[in-house]
Protein backbone atom coordinates (compact mmCIF):
# COMPACT_ATOMS: atom_id res chain seq x y z
CA UNK A 1 0.00 0.00 0.00
CA UNK A 2 1.29 3.22 -1.00
CA UNK A 3 0.63 6.25 1.14
CA UNK A 4 -0.24 9.14 -1.14
CA UNK A 5 -0.16 11.33 1.59
CA UNK A 6 3.34 14.09 0.87
CA UNK A 7 3.96 14.09 4.53
CA UNK A 8 4.85 10.67 4.24
CA UNK A 9 7.23 10.73 1.75
CA UNK A 10 10.23 10.25 3.57
CA UNK A 11 10.99 8.11 6.64
CA UNK A 12 10.21 9.68 10.31
CA UNK A 13 12.43 8.47 13.22
CA UNK A 14 13.09 9.42 16.91
CA UNK A 15 15.78 7.94 18.80
CA UNK A 16 15.27 8.78 22.94
CA UNK A 17 17.85 10.62 24.59
CA UNK A 18 20.80 8.15 25.47
CA UNK A 19 21.25 9.65 28.72
CA UNK A 20 17.53 9.28 29.40
CA UNK A 21 17.49 5.36 28.52
CA UNK A 22 21.07 4.91 29.90
CA UNK A 23 20.19 6.41 33.37
CA UNK A 24 16.57 4.18 33.68
CA UNK A 25 18.61 1.05 33.13
CA UNK A 26 21.00 2.20 35.29
CA UNK A 27 18.73 2.79 38.23
CA UNK A 28 16.94 -0.55 37.68
CA UNK A 29 20.44 -2.42 37.75
CA UNK A 30 21.09 -0.51 41.47
CA UNK A 31 17.86 -1.36 42.35
CA UNK A 32 18.77 -5.36 41.15
CA UNK A 33 21.96 -5.05 42.99
CA UNK A 34 20.81 -3.70 46.10
CA UNK A 35 17.75 -6.21 46.21
CA UNK A 36 20.07 -9.11 45.99
CA UNK A 37 22.72 -7.84 48.66
CA UNK A 38 19.54 -7.29 51.30
CA UNK A 39 18.07 -10.16 50.27
CA UNK A 40 21.06 -12.24 50.62
CA UNK A 41 22.07 -10.60 53.87
CA UNK A 42 18.86 -11.75 55.28
CA UNK A 43 18.70 -14.86 54.18
CA UNK A 44 22.36 -15.65 55.35
CA UNK A 45 20.97 -14.40 58.84
CA UNK A 46 17.96 -16.25 59.00
CA UNK A 47 19.42 -19.69 58.36
CA UNK A 48 18.53 -19.77 54.94
CA UNK A 49 15.38 -19.39 53.25
CA UNK A 50 12.75 -21.99 51.88
CA UNK A 51 14.02 -22.74 47.54
CA UNK A 52 10.37 -21.59 46.87
CA UNK A 53 10.22 -17.96 48.32
CA UNK A 54 13.84 -17.43 46.42
CA UNK A 55 12.74 -19.05 43.19
CA UNK A 56 9.91 -16.52 43.20
CA UNK A 57 12.41 -13.49 43.78
CA UNK A 58 14.83 -14.24 41.49
CA UNK A 59 11.39 -14.89 38.74
CA UNK A 60 10.69 -11.11 39.40
CA UNK A 61 14.16 -9.78 39.27
CA UNK A 62 14.25 -11.53 36.03
CA UNK A 63 10.73 -10.76 34.37
CA UNK A 64 11.43 -7.23 35.71
CA UNK A 65 14.64 -7.14 33.29
CA UNK A 66 13.05 -9.35 30.11
CA UNK A 67 10.12 -6.33 30.23
CA UNK A 68 12.53 -3.99 30.74
CA UNK A 69 14.75 -4.46 27.95
CA UNK A 70 11.62 -4.76 25.69
CA UNK A 71 10.89 -1.00 26.13
CA UNK A 72 11.72 0.54 22.50
CA UNK A 73 14.56 3.40 22.36
CA UNK A 74 14.16 4.28 18.93
CA UNK A 75 10.86 4.35 16.52
CA UNK A 76 10.55 4.83 12.84
CA UNK A 77 6.97 5.54 10.38
CA UNK A 78 7.94 4.49 6.84
CA UNK A 79 6.65 5.72 3.60
CA UNK A 80 4.99 2.73 3.40
CA UNK A 81 2.89 3.02 6.55
CA UNK A 82 5.49 0.18 8.44
CA UNK A 83 6.60 1.29 11.95
CA UNK A 84 9.94 -0.25 13.67
CA UNK A 85 10.06 -0.09 17.17
CA UNK A 86 13.99 -1.11 17.87
CA UNK A 87 14.86 -2.16 21.95
CA UNK A 88 17.46 -3.89 23.43
CA UNK A 89 15.62 -6.87 23.43
CA UNK A 90 13.75 -6.92 19.93
CA UNK A 91 12.48 -5.09 17.02
CA UNK A 92 9.49 -5.08 16.27
CA UNK A 93 8.15 -3.93 12.33
CA UNK A 94 4.64 -3.83 12.25
CA UNK A 95 1.30 -2.02 9.88
CA UNK A 96 0.36 1.55 11.53
CA UNK A 97 -2.91 -0.12 10.84
CA UNK A 98 -2.10 -2.23 14.43
CA UNK A 99 -1.59 -0.10 16.32
CA UNK A 100 -5.31 1.63 17.83
CA UNK A 101 -4.02 3.51 20.64
CA UNK A 102 -0.65 5.66 21.68
CA UNK A 103 -0.94 6.65 25.46
CA UNK A 104 1.17 9.12 27.10
CA UNK A 105 3.07 9.79 29.94
CA UNK A 106 0.69 9.76 33.31
CA UNK A 107 2.95 12.01 34.86
CA UNK A 108 2.20 14.80 33.49
CA UNK A 109 4.96 17.18 34.88
CA UNK A 110 7.74 15.80 34.07
CA UNK A 111 9.38 16.15 31.08
CA UNK A 112 10.15 12.41 30.16
CA UNK A 113 8.43 9.18 30.19
CA UNK A 114 6.81 5.67 28.26
CA UNK A 115 4.29 5.94 25.70
CA UNK A 116 2.17 2.95 25.06
CA UNK A 117 1.28 1.48 22.11
CA UNK A 118 -1.86 -0.85 22.11
CA UNK A 119 -1.28 -3.24 19.00
CA UNK A 120 -3.31 -6.24 18.43
CA UNK A 121 -2.14 -8.56 21.13
CA UNK A 122 0.10 -6.55 22.78
CA UNK A 123 1.68 -3.75 24.31
CA UNK A 124 5.00 -2.00 23.16
CA UNK A 125 6.56 1.35 25.25
CA UNK A 126 8.45 3.50 23.86
CA UNK A 127 11.09 5.71 26.08
CA UNK A 128 10.35 9.83 25.00
CA UNK A 129 11.31 13.26 26.17
CA UNK A 130 7.74 14.86 25.28
CA UNK A 131 9.62 18.03 24.48
CA UNK A 132 11.68 16.70 21.52
CA UNK A 133 10.46 18.06 18.29
CA UNK A 134 10.68 14.64 16.49
CA UNK A 135 9.12 13.01 18.61
CA UNK A 136 6.28 15.45 17.71
CA UNK A 137 6.55 14.84 13.90
CA UNK A 138 6.44 11.03 14.07
CA UNK A 139 3.31 11.17 16.15
CA UNK A 140 1.85 13.55 13.24
CA UNK A 141 3.15 10.43 10.86
CA UNK A 142 1.88 7.73 12.77
CA UNK A 143 -1.48 9.17 13.04
CA UNK A 144 -1.61 9.99 9.22
CA UNK A 145 -0.83 6.96 8.31
CA UNK A 146 -3.24 5.41 10.65
CA UNK A 147 -5.80 8.52 10.82
CA UNK A 148 -8.52 5.67 13.34
CA UNK A 149 -5.82 5.71 15.99
CA UNK A 150 -6.42 6.94 19.05
CA UNK A 151 -4.28 9.33 21.63
CA UNK A 152 -4.90 9.49 25.15
CA UNK A 153 -2.82 12.13 27.17
CA UNK A 154 -0.87 12.99 23.52
CA UNK A 155 -1.81 16.29 21.72
CA UNK A 156 -4.09 15.92 18.91
CA UNK A 157 -1.94 15.25 15.63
Amino acid sequence: MKNKTPFLQKEHIYDAPVLYAGLFYLLLAAWTVVSIYLLGTKALKAGGWPMSQLLMIVFVLAYTWYFSLAIAYKIAVHPDGRVVLTSVRRTLDIPAENISMLEGPRLTILPFGFIRLRLAREKAYLFIMITDEPLHRVLAALHRSNPEMKFKGLPQY
